[in-house]
């Protein structure tokens, strides 16, 4: 960090009047939601890879 750069105290200032709120669902990591798709696309391709299967055993 460079110390010849001192803050602002009206930016500090501007910052501490700023709305502090929890995050929202929607700003949650992607993984939280990602893994439901993990889990659908992997059945999907488990589906896909016992059908390939099924027919190439003809």
């Amino acid at each position: 960090m460079n110390d010849d750069l001192r803050p602002d105290p009206a930016a500090l200032e501007a910052w501490e009047k700023l709305p502090k709120a929890a995050p929202s669902s929607g700003a949650l990591p992607p993984m939280t939601g990602g893994l439901r798709w993990t889990a659908v696309m992997l059945g999907l391709l488990l589906v896909m890879m016992a059908a390939a299967w099924l027919l190439n055993s003809r």
